[in-house]
């Protein structure tokens, strides 16, 4: 058989060489790249989705939103990979989509801490509070948070008449109680207890 006749086979591209191109034509607005990077990384996605959907319940998130968030970082990963730090795309996408995940689970569940604290003292400042004493808003958001940091907020920001009606009236004292207990006219106390709701409020 002649020399000439033997057929060299044509060097193929690996999948992690063709993942690297499409890492490089992403970097530069290949739409198509990025929809293969996607579909290539779906499993890592999917994984670390479910992961965070299962470990954070308190966030109140979907998977579709953090699939979203997911797919966000690893466009974002494409766009800032840099080969020549030695780190494989892969490794880095994955460190990326964590991070970030990461950070939007933590802002939706300081969002979500922010509306209960709210709606906590909005319960606080009914004007005829129900509650029990181990069931009122202020004693369940402090031993469910630990939130010994906002009571001390809490005190710095008010005057110590103003504290002082706020801790009867958050023990389940009505306005009217509490006037009487601390010699005051039951307005000044009504109003006393709206200035202290409003200076709380600006605290969360």
């Amino acid at each position: 058989m002649p020399f000439e006749s033997l057929a060299i086979p044509a060097e193929r591209s690996s999948p992690l060489d063709i993942c690297q191109e499409d890492v490089m034509r992403t970097k530069y607005g290949d739409n198509e790249a990025f929809r293969r990077l996607l579909d290539a990384y779906n499993p890592m996605i999917s994984v670390l989705v479910s992961e965070f959907a299962r470990s954070y319940p308190a966030a109140e998130v979907s998977e579709d939103d953090l699939r979203q968030e997911a797919a966000i970082a690893l466009y974002f990963s494409a766009l800032s990979y840099k080969p020549e730090k030695n780190v494989s795309f892969g490794l880095y996408a994955k460190i990326c989509t964590k991070n970030r995940l990461t950070s939007y689970v933590r802002n939706c569940v300081a969002r979500s801490l922010s509306r209960s604290i709210s709606d906590y003292i909005d319960d606080c400042f009914e004007d005829e509070p129900a509650a029990s004493d181990a069931e009122q808003p202020l004693n369940l958001l402090i031993s469910q948070e630990s939130c010994d940091a906002l009571k001390k907020s809490i005190r710095s920001a008010l005057t110590d008449y103003e504290y002082e009606v706020f801790m009867l009236y958050a023990d389940g004292e009505s306005p009217s109680s509490v006037a009487k207990r601390l010699g005051k006219d039951r307005k000044s106390v009504y109003n006393c207890i709206q200035r202290v709701r409003q200076k709380i409020k600006s605290l969360i």
